[in-house]
């Protein structure tokens, strides 16, 4: 029984992991909630309130809250979070916040980062604040992976006009790619859009059977489509 810790949970990919975790026997699943939602209807995923601006709260991880697999799906969009600084609160400082206190608490612990696609070349505020976390992974010798999708497919809680319609412009280039098999030679396969809860059954796998003689990996592209 591998307890797994999960950040981000109501979102999209985070939503899908806890969909698959709970038809599993093996594992004991803990979503960190700013309040109780119920939302997975499911008794074998726990839900814990956790107030992600407390930097004591953190803590808890490894401690209170056991935990062998991290899974940190945190994120929002600028529009959300209203300002700068609390996108970056979110989306930075959250999930280093985290990772810092499971490298002290629970050494031995896997830290499975949602980042995205655009992080080998960031512009912009979130590429970049994607980017610094993943610095931060690769610099904390705590195993990890990360996992970098392109624009994720699947139904949202919220409207997102410029996911919606990349998705559907991406959806249907990758589909003229294929047919004649230019993907490979023009590495469109990386861009292409991919459902959220295939990204999540891979994430899941890769984590269940993560080789511990690594440091840790990376999964983008065609690797997000083996589980």
């Amino acid at each position: 029984m591998k307890n797994i810790v999960i950040a981000g949970g109501s979102g999209l990919l985070g939503s899908n992991i806890l969909s698959l975790l709970s038809e599993r026997k093996d594992v004991s699943s803990i979503s960190l909630v700013r309040k109780k939602t119920d939302e997975t209807n499911n008794s074998s995923v726990n839900e814990i309130i956790f107030n992600f601006d407390d930097e004591t709260e953190y803590q808890k991880i490894g401690k209170e809250i056991p935990c062998q697999i991290f899974f940190c799906c945190i994120g929002t969009t600028l529009r959300k979070a209203k300002s700068f600084e609390s996108f970056i609160k979110v989306d930075k400082e959250y999930p280093i916040h985290f990772l810092e206190n499971l490298k002290i608490n629970s050494p031995n612990s896997l830290f499975v980062f949602t980042s995205s696609i655009g992080v080998s070349n960031p512009k912009g505020y979130f590429l970049n604040a994607k980017c610094e976390v993943e610095k931060a992974i690769t610099k904390s010798l705590i195993h990890y992976i990360i996992v970098r999708p392109s624009i994720l497919l699947g139904k949202r809680k919220e409207f997102r006009i410029a996911e919606t319609i990349g998705g559907i412009v991406l959806k249907k280039v990758d589909n003229i790619c294929k047919k004649l098999n230019l993907n490979e030679e023009f590495s469109f396969s990386k861009l292409a859009p991919i459902e959220a809860r295939q990204v999540a059954k891979s994430m899941i796998y890769h984590a269940m059977n993560f080789d511990k003689s690594l440091p840790g990996m990376v999964l983008e592209g065609e690797s997000l489509k083996s589980n």
